[in-house]
């Protein structure tokens, strides 16, 4: 077997995690940290901290140029971080020093991975939102009353807080090296732009954005294995199964993820655990979904009438 089903030839359809998968790649990051890149240079052009033409040749180049995670594994390994070998890969493609020079301009390199980490799990919170509302439907189509009481209410509060979360928290993370009391308006200014919020602490340290991210998905993995746990073994099923695995794997990696948030030694923990996770959840709301749809439609009860005004209301 591979390293993780999800990469695995012959597993990766027993697990799959749907459209999560694509954001959880090199190629996703590395287009993820080029984004962050050529936004932060627009914006450090329009304060004046770079010249406006570099910071529109940057921006451009961020748009068009290919870059080969391959080649910033050796570097990665030095460094503890892919960031500074994308910025010198980002350099020597665009050929012209004039401008390159003034790539990622007095910013910490572990703030353009936040931001770009934030990114993408802005769009995973999205597909996540998405195969949620189908799952609630569906349930509320079938109307059957056990599976709303295990399953419907409980799901209803997630996605209520998976609103909240989405609204407010996803945070940009940007430091000015040697001159912090000019990040306030570049930081504004790039949260706008990359549309993400403004932070409401030190999370670049605390890492509390990326726990509530990680707990919310957990949780709602918990809920959708209901169904299996409290089913005998012999009549799981394979997705009754394979729920109840995903939230037993969820549940390890996300300890495993609260355990440290220091230093470089969490931001490691960060990148064993936390894709992980995200890439169950996804799994997770695809098994309960199948599960769901073999439901028959259930009697037209208050609760039911009551779950199904409530999910519309959504």
């Amino acid at each position: 077997m591979t390293a993780t089903p999800f990469d695995s030839a012959h597993l990766h359809r027993l697990f799959s995690p749907g459209d999560l998968g694509r954001l959880f790649s090199d190629s996703a990051e590395i287009r993820a940290g080029m984004i962050v890149l050529g936004t932060l240079a627009k914006v450090q052009g329009a304060a004046g901290l770079i010249p406006g033409v570099s910071a529109q040749a940057i921006h451009r180049a961020s748009l068009e140029l290919q870059i080969d995670p391959g080649g910033l594994a050796a570097a990665t390994a030095v460094d503890g971080t892919p960031v500074p070998a994308l910025v010198t890969a980002f350099r020597d493609l665009m050929q012209a020093p004039e401008h390159a020079q003034h790539l990622c301009h007095g910013v910490p390199p572990t703030d353009v991975a936040d931001c770009a980490l934030m990114l993408r799990l802005r769009q995973a919170l999205s597909l996540c939102e998405t195969e949620l509302a189908a799952l609630l439907q569906t349930l509320a189509t079938a109307g059957d009353a056990a599976a709303i009481e295990a399953w419907g209410w409980p799901l209803l509060a997630l996605r209520d807080e998976l609103t909240e979360l989405r609204a407010a928290g996803l945070p940009v993370a940007l430091r000015v090296e040697g001159a912090p009391e000019g990040a306030g308006p570049l930081r504004d200014a790039l949260a706008a732009a990359l549309n993400l919020h403004l932070p409401a602490d030190g999370w670049p340290e605390t890492r509390a954005p990326l726990a509530r991210i990680a707990g919310w998905t957990a949780r709602l993995i918990a809920v959708l294995a209901v169904p299996g746990r409290v089913a005998e073994a012999a009549d799981q099923g394979v997705s009754k199964a394979a729920l109840v695995a995903l939230d037993r794997h969820a549940s390890a990696l996300g300890g495993a993820l609260a355990a440290t948030h220091d230093g470089a030694a969490g931001r490691f923990q960060e990148w064993l655990a936390l894709p992980q996770i995200m890439l169950s959840g996804g799994s997770a709301l695809c098994h309960a979904r199948a599960l769901a749809e073999t439901l028959s439609p259930g009697e037209a009860t208050d609760d039911a009438r009551r779950f199904a005004s409530a999910v519309q209301g959504g």
